[in-house]
């Protein structure tokens, strides 16, 4: 469960493990290991499986924020943070409105990737082409790390407060 003191939030310790696991998995992956070597496939398999877990986390045990249903965005979020674009904000607790948007599509996309990874290694993925929608994830996925990244760096400085020390293991932070 988040703890919540103040001003002060932090994701839960599954939450982070799952979250810098897949990080890891999808770094080795994207920049790192070579393509069909057997490592290369673990860390895809374990990729989906830290989503899969993460998942059932958030239907069953998880706190408020980090709960399924708190990450489903509502229009009067989507709006209000539209119009709040230009305004800081005091650090708040979960994530706003693009950033619920941008959990599903980078576990979406991670998973197309790693379902599209194994499905090459099949008679009929080689028929569909999975090699190619391989290579398209792979890149649509390196673009929303990028857009993820840049989204962290500018949420910071508009809350004042450090996003990535949340989802890192220690003291609480603003």
């Amino acid at each position: 469960m988040p703890s919540r003191k103040g001003n002060h939030f932090r994701w839960d310790p599954l939450v982070r493990f799952a979250h810098w696991g897949v990080v890891f998995c999808c770094a080795a992956n994207l920049w790192f290991n070579e393509p069909g070597e057997p490592l290369h496939e673990r860390l895809g398999y374990l990729a989906m499986a830290l989503i899969a877990v993460r998942l059932v986390w958030g239907f069953t045990f998880a706190g408020p924020h980090a709960r399924l249903g708190a990450l489903w965005p509502s229009l009067g979020e989507l709006r209000q943070q539209r119009q709040a674009m230009r305004e800081r904000h005091p650090p708040a607790a979960g994530h706003h409105g693009t950033g619920k948007l941008a959990v599903w599509a980078l576990w979406g996309t991670i998973l197309a990737t790693a379902f599209t990874g194994w499905l090459q290694n099949t008679e009929q993925g080689f028929v569909w082409g999975a090699d190619e929608w391989h290579e398209w994830c792979t890149w649509a996925l390196q673009g929303l790390i990028a857009l993820h990244l840049v989204a962290i760096a500018l949420t910071s400085w508009r809350q004042r407060s450090n996003l990535v020390l949340r989802m890192l293991p220690g003291r609480e932070v603003r």
